[in-house]
């Protein structure tokens, strides 16, 4: 009976993977070139992209002043749907205490998801 359980508990962790890879997408190399050469246009993005998770997050850095920035996270979604990007969170970090302490403080974020 426990060979049964452990047998099956593998069989849906391999299925839970490979259904979490198959769903995000990774951005290809000319678009997120694109998209980081927009940002770089914008005063309130200092810093090219932190990262990016595939296709499911874009994380961006900011200087924090204490308010929160989900509308900046709405506007680099609006930029990655311009880009046909629409399965991509957006999430913004304050780039200061990255930088100094590497504490990654989530300061706003946002779905690009239609």
């Amino acid at each position: 009976m426990k060979r049964i359980i452990l047998l099956v508990l593998i069989a849906l962790s391999v299925g839970v993977t490979l259904y979490l890879n198959r769903q995000a997408e990774p951005v290809p190399e000319s678009v997120r070139a694109a998209v980081e050469a927009q940002l770089a246009k914008d005063a309130r993005f200092p810093a090219r992209p932190v990262w990016w998770q595939d296709g499911a997050i874009l994380a961006v850095g900011m200087l924090a002043d204490g308010a929160p920035k989900d509308a900046a996270a709405l506007d680099v979604c609006a930029l990655l749907l311009s880009q046909g990007i629409t399965e991509t969170s957006v999430e913004v970090y304050d780039l200061d205490k990255i930088r100094q302490s590497e504490d990654w403080n989530l300061i706003g974020k946002a779905s690009c998801k239609p």
